[in-house]
């Protein structure tokens, strides 16, 4: 299981609380107890276990990983761990701390956001790069992992902006292993109209499917690098930005698939 799938998890619990039967939020929205029994309950079917998570035998496993993933929902601000505000007078804790509650912020993004908007994870993206990098590159890498941790953290212009730069590193990536000769394929890129050139020169010989997915994939994220790089105010929000993280993951294992014709 990857923070991920907690992550995923707890914020299906959020928008549809269940409390197992015997269980009490006390003055939190969630308690690790609640979260790990309704997701062996519901997930892993598991059979009755004792009242305690710590007596079950995954029950330690699961607890850090959503005790991780909770963590990952505090720093966007969404939950935070503490007793809800409601419930800050006289309302009980846990012994152990184990509870969180949503913020003002975080009861209006559970309501307003699509359920995807925050699965992605900066370090399971950056191993999904890492391995396609082996094909197109160190630059790639390098502004794709920037990349996930500015949308991670919240930055969402500067991801897109990163999304946007990652993409030319697979165009230039991809035009330097066909011609084999950096040095010019650099220079053309300089020139006015540079990147439209360098793209004509990759798919010049490729079948038109593959030709118009490369060359519209490329559009699309070139268009956000763009806004993001101007010094106009950009709409550029989660939405944007989670949506450029999906092209730009798409187009380099695109890219990689199909290599050989790119390349030939």
């Amino acid at each position: 299981m990857h923070v991920d799938d907690a992550v995923e998890f707890l914020i299906n619990f959020l928008r549809s609380p269940r409390i197992p039967s015997g269980y009490a939020t006390i003055g939190y929205d969630i308690t690790m107890q609640i979260i790990v029994r309704a997701y062996l309950t519901e997930v892993e079917h598991a059979p009755d276990y004792p009242q305690y998570i710590s007596d079950q035998p995954r029950g330690p496993e699961l607890t850090t990983i959503f005790s991780d993933a909770a963590w990952e929902l505090c720093r966007r601000g969404i939950l935070r761990p503490s007793v809800r505000t409601d419930a800050a007078v006289g309302g009980q804790g846990t012994a152990d701390g184990s509870g969180y509650s949503l913020t003002t912020f975080g009861r209006d993004w559970i309501t307003a956001s699509p359920p995807e908007a925050l699965l992605f994870n900066a370090d399971r993206l950056s191993q999904l790069f890492k391995k396609l990098s082996e094909e197109l590159g160190p630059a790639f890498l390098q502004r794709a992992g920037e990349a996930a941790r500015c949308y991670a953290f919240g930055v969402y212009v500067a991801s897109s902006a990163m999304c946007g730069a990652a993409a030319e590193a697979i165009l230039l990536a991809v035009a330097i292993a066909k011609s084999g000769n950096e040095a010019e394929i650099l220079s053309l890129y300089r020139t006015a109209n540079g990147r439209k050139k360098v793209i004509d020169s990759v798919i010049g010989q490729a079948r038109t499917p593959i030709a118009e997915q490369f060359r519209s994939a490329l559009g699309l994220l070139a268009y956000w690098r763009d806004d993001a790089a101007h010094g106009l105010a950009s709409t550029i929000s989660e939405i944007e930005a989670h949506d450029a993280l999906a092209r730009l993951l798409r187009l380099s294992q695109f890219t990689t698939d199909n290599w050989a014709e790119l390349t030939g």
